[in-house]
């Protein structure tokens, strides 16, 4: 198993993408155009819909619900780079 370490998105922005790295739109479930390049977080289980109130929060859940071969996760958001 790997680590993983998702960047939150939810406007257009330069993508910040690895093997490790990985893109995500935040809120996705409440755009009105979906960000290309990149997962969304309305997809399995989600709480996508609740972004206004969890903010980056609903992409750690995405991850945590559905990411199943990284051992390790974290987050970072597309503004704030590690």
């Amino acid at each position: 198993m790997t680590a993983a370490i998702y960047t939150a998105y939810h406007k257009t922005a330069p993508l910040i993408a690895s093997a490790r790295v990985r893109p995500i739109h935040v809120g996705r479930a409440l755009a009105r155009v979906p960000l290309n390049g990149m997962i969304g977080d309305d997809t399995g289980d989600t709480i996508s819909d609740r972004n206004g109130r969890y903010c980056e929060l609903t992409a750690l859940y995405w991850a945590w619900k559905n990411d199943r071969t990284s051992s390790h996760i974290g987050l970072m958001h597309y503004r704030r780079v590690l």
